[in-house]
This record gives structure tokens, sequence and C-alpha cells, in this order.
């Protein structure tokens, strides 16, 4: 099986779960949190600046997705023709995302706030993990309705070039996707208030 080159691509926020049950991309999700101990709700966005990793294009961001998507595919030759054969989209992402350490002995409503504030922030990612299970589901359709070509290495050619044609396209979705949102806050990405 050839597997058609690692794509990669990031997000300023967020993404997350909502696999359409129809769809043959595999998706696979894995967190990794940072932690964050404010005693106010103003040290929530304190806490979130001064502990958040993840910086983008000298920019500071609260979340981050990461995602990977692999198109799998094979080659067979039958007769005078090249098929693609055993396609099959694979999507990793990789979530970076604020918690609270001090949860026990925080106040209810400081928990509540930060609770509110990580599901609109989970919210803004899953519109992200949208775009690339589109991405992933575009990529197969693309694949699958490649006609058979007379040399297989043209053919992987092909597959290749509109595979990466496909990422960009996404990637540039995703780019508009957080300039719509401002990066999540018209979806209520933010803390107000003291």
């Amino acid at each position: 099986m050839f597997l058609a080159g690692i794509k990669r691509a990031s997000c300023g926020f967020l993404l997350f779960t909502g696999l359409n049950a129809f769809s043959e991309v595999v998706l696979t999700e894995k967190f990794e949190h940072y932690s964050i101990a404010p005693t106010t709700r103003q040290q929530i966005k304190i806490e979130l600046r001064a502990n958040s990793p993840v910086v983008k294009e000298n920019q500071l961001f609260h979340g981050r997705t990461q995602w990977q998507l692999t198109p799998v595919f094979g080659l067979q030759t039958s007769g005078n023709l090249c098929r693609l054969v055993g396609i099959k989209v694979y999507l990793e992402g990789l979530y970076t995302m604020p918690e609270m350490s001090n949860r026990e002995t925080a106040e209810e409503n400081l928990k509540q706030t930060f609770d509110d504030y990580y599901a609109a922030l989970l919210d803004h990612e899953k519109g992200h993990q949208a775009i690339w299970i589109e991405a992933g589901e575009s990529i197969e359709r693309k694949l699958k309705s490649m006609p058979p070509h007379f040399q297989c290495s043209q053919l992987k050619s092909q597959a290749s070039k509109q595979v990466a044609k496909l990422v960009k396209f996404f990637q540039l979705q995703n780019k508009q996707y957080d300039q719509n949102t401002g990066h999540g806050k018209t979806q209520g990405v933010f803390i107000s208030g003291n």
C-alpha cells in the first residue's frame, strides 16, 4: 500500500468530535492539558495568558488543535489499466486545552465561569473539526472517482497532487473560519467582566 504524504494542519484555537456516521474517514483524538490556577474571574485571563504553550505566528492562543490527515491507498493493475484501491483516510487530532488545577478549592462561580469558557472554546473547535472531516471526505471521494491510468506511477502522482490541492483548499477554509469568528470570540470564547 502507498501512504500518500502526511498532511499537517494547525488551527489557531482548537477542534473536536462529531464524526458523520456515514463517513469512512477514521477519526482519532488526543488531548494535552496545561494547568491554570485562578482565584478570581479576572485571573482566569491572566493565567491563560501566562500558561498557554500555544503560540502561532507570534500570537498567543488559549487552545489549539493540530490535525494530521493521512490518505492511504494501493495501486492495482488489471489488464492494461492501473486503479486506486483500498482507499482510506485517517484523521488524527491533538488538542491543547486549559484545565483548572485548583478545581477542588475554587468557588463554584469561578468554576462555572471557566467551564462556560471551556465549553465555548470546545464549540468553536468543533467547527474546525467539521472542516477537517469534510476535507477527509472530499479527499476520499476524489480518490475514489479518479479514473484508471495506463501507468501506476502517473496515477500515484495525480492522486498525490489532488490530495495536496484539497488540503491547501481546506487549510484556507480553516483560516477563514477563524477570521469569521475572531478565533471564536463571536461564538462566546471570551471571559467578560472583572
